[in-house]
Formats: structure tokens, sequence, C-alpha cells
């Protein structure tokens, strides 16, 4: 596969990945982000436009919003697809590609050279140029660490100041470090919020103080803080959801994305009992993520 066309499903696949709760094939049997990585790695095979950038960037929304529907669909009819909140993903995905068409000659392996391996560099590093796009314009930089560990991992790019690397933090990430009691709720009507799932206007406090004890965390770990990730989203993605392994003594996820993700072989408990408040405190192991509405994470 060619470079180029892997950046557009990396960079494509993150601008459009949101709360995607509702996000699910049954005839794949997949949901979430494993069926959004399908999808655009299916549209690759298929050479479709919609990894064309110039195209996009010169196609009405309504056209976008109805192809993306369908390439998320188990029959192919837009009418029958699960990607919700489409209006806001058919303009994130469009936004994107205007830029990427005006300013990098429709490719995206341009934006990370015009990095030149700098995740800051005043004003034109990594997290800069893609803040330019709406997709990317979260200020603490939730999809484009993620975008830039998707990219890590995939050996197409890497950086030169890994020290101004922001911890990816989605919602299975607050709630397992909240659980696991690493930071500590003051406010008592947050920490009811938190608790009964009330939704909030912003999450900016407890998303920004779990960014921080997570940059602790890996200190002291020795791991790269995406590294980190790797860890703590599929434990909340699977064995600390809304069910927890420790408490229900089973996991929601069949297979379980921890354990695809480690080699601990025993799923009888979860790895993080011996240090997790949340094993024997029912407030702690209660927390949920913060409810907002949001298209940065």
């Amino acid at each position: 596969m060619h470079e180029e066309t892997k950046l557009c499903m990396l960079f494509g696949s993150v601008a459009i990945c949101h709360q995607t709760h509702a996000l699910h094939s049954a005839k794949k049997n997949l949901s979430g982000w494993d069926y959004m990585e399908a999808v655009f790695f299916s549209l690759a095979e298929q050479g479709s436009w919609l990894l064309e950038p110039t195209v996009v960037a010169k196609t009405n929304k309504n056209v976008i919003r109805k192809a993306l529907l369908s390439a998320f669909s188990d029959n192919g009819r837009a009418g029958d697809s699960s990607l919700d909140r489409i209006d806001e993903r058919a303009e994130l995905y469009h936004d994107l590609c205007k830029i990427i068409t005006r300013q990098y000659g429709g490719k995206f392996g341009q934006l990370l050279a015009g990095s030149e391996g700098l995740l800051m560099n005043n004003g034109c590093g990594f997290y800069e140029l893609l803040a330019a796009s709406k997709a990317f314009g979260d200020p603490v930089r939730k999809k484009s660490s993620f975008l830039f560990k998707l990219l890590y991992d995939s050996g197409l790019y890497t950086v030169n100041d890994p020290e101004n690397f922001v911890p990816i933090m989605d919602y299975h990430m607050q709630r397992v470090l909240l659980r696991m009691g690493c930071l500590i709720i003051n406010d008592r009507i947050l920490e009811e919020k938190l608790i009964s799932g009330a939704e909030m206007q912003s999450d900016e406090p407890v998303r920004s103080a779990c960014i921080e004890a997570l940059k602790i965390i890996a200190i002291h770990s020795g791991f790269q803080p995406w590294v980190m990730n790797d860890f703590f989203w599929p434990l909340g993605r699977s064995c600390c959801n809304e069910t927890t392994l420790c408490s229900d003594h089973f996991c929601i996820k069949k297979p379980c994305t921890f354990h695809l993700m480690t080699e601990i072989s025993d799923h009888s408990g979860c790895a993080f009992a011996s240090c997790c408040l949340g094993k024997n405190d029912l407030k702690y192991r209660s927390f949920r993520e913060p409810n907002v509405k949001t298209h940065y994470y």
C-alpha cells in the first residue's frame, strides 16, 4: 500500500473518530475504533475517492455524508448505518481535506514534512499545523496525540521533541485514572456528576488533571507517555467499563481488548487490582468518565 494512502487512512479515521459508543457492525462483530479502522482499511483497498483529499475537498458535504454512512453500513445502504453525528463528521472531514488540498497539495506527507520532526516548532510543529483544522483543534491535543501514536507505531513518523507530547486522554482513560485514584476530586458537585453521569458543560479540569497524572506515571514507569496509553486505554475499553472485572467478575468485551494487547494470560482478575483504590472502595469504582458532548474525543 502506498505511504500516502496509509496517511489518508490514519488522518481521516482519527479526524472523524469521537463519541463512537453507537458505532457497530453486526456483520463484522466490530464496534468503536475497531470498526472505524476496518472501514478505512477497506476504503483503501477499494481505492475509494474518500481517501483522495483533493476530491473530497471539492465534493458537496451531502455527498460526503452519504458516502460515509454507506461505508459504515453492513449492507452498503446509508439509511442503515450506525455512524451517528454524521453532519458533524462530514464537516470535520471536508474541512481537513480542504486545508490539506489548499496548503499541502493534497498530501498529508507534506504536512508531516513541514513539521520538521517536531511537535512544537514556533507555529510549524505537528500539533500546531494540525490545529488549523476543526477536527484537530482540541487545546489538549487528544486527537492529535492519538494520530501521532498511530503514525509512530506504523513507522510513518517520529519526533525529536518527545517532551512536548501531550498524553492521549479520551473517556476510557479518564474513567480508569479516576477509578484507580490517580487524581482526587475535591469538588463535591463535580464528584456527584462523575458518579451519576450527569451531563457537564466541560471536562477540562478533569482531563487536564488526568493528563498531568499520566505524565507522572510515565516518568516513574520508564515508558514514554504514548506507550502508557496501551495499558490504560484497553483496560477502560474492556475490564473497567460499564462492568468491572474486579467486582462483577466478567469483562464487557469478548475478546478482551486489554488481553489482546498484553501478554498476561490470566483473565480472572484485573492486573491492577493490587494498586487500584476502586477495587475496594465503591465510591472510586462508581466513577464514570465526564459526560460531555464534544468532537475532540
